[in-house]
């Protein structure tokens, strides 16, 4: 029996914090990725959004803000680099998926695995939602198969981080470039 997971689309269309924006995507072949990529750029935010982490407050959309995603093919997870107007990276949110696909509209998207990992530009990581997985798989919302893997990925994506070797993250801010200047 296959468990229908919360459906994520990288245009956020549903989003009704931002009131203007503009979308980008494009699929790229390279030597070290392969996959689509969006740019959502945030014209003008109606709040702008705030996080935290270990007590330090860190705003990750405002209006002039970016969110670049990549969807590497043959993998469990997608990556969104948060820029700010100045094109600082604020933080990376590594999304675990079951799957990843394209609509019919041509938009990247993700079946949401619960579990997430956050990195920041001082090297500093979290994992997130790991409660929710854990409630996801108690109340028979996903397959054990599914907890399994996304335990594993994240597993595996913390390796490739705390090694330099994860080539998603390594390329983003050249595939910000290349949309930003498309």
């Amino acid at each position: 029996m296959e468990v229908k997971l919360k459906r994520k689309y990288a245009d956020r269309i549903d989003w009704r914090r931002v009131v203007r924006r503009n979308f980008k995507c494009i699929f790229i072949e390279e030597q070290d990725f392969k996959g689509y990529v969006t740019l959502l750029t945030l014209h003008q935010v109606e709040k702008k959004l705030f996080v935290q982490y270990q007590g330090e407050e860190l705003c990750i959309a405002a209006d002039g803000y970016f969110w670049l995603q990549q969807f590497p093919v043959n993998s469990n997870f997608c990556v969104t680099t948060m820029l700010n107007q100045s094109h600082e990276v604020l933080q990376r949110y590594i999304d675990i998926s079951r799957s990843k696909g394209v609509s019919d509209e041509g938009i990247p998207y993700w079946d949401d695995l619960y579990l997430d990992v956050i990195v920041l530009p001082d090297g500093n990581l979290f994992i997130q939602d790991e409660d929710e997985l854990e409630d996801a798989l108690r109340q028979g919302h996903i397959e054990r198969e599914d907890y399994r893997l996304a335990k594993e990925t994240a597993a595996k994506i913390i390796l490739e981080i705390r090694s330099g070797e994860n080539h998603v993250i390594n390329s983003s801010i050249r595939h910000f470039q290349q949309l930003i200047n498309l």
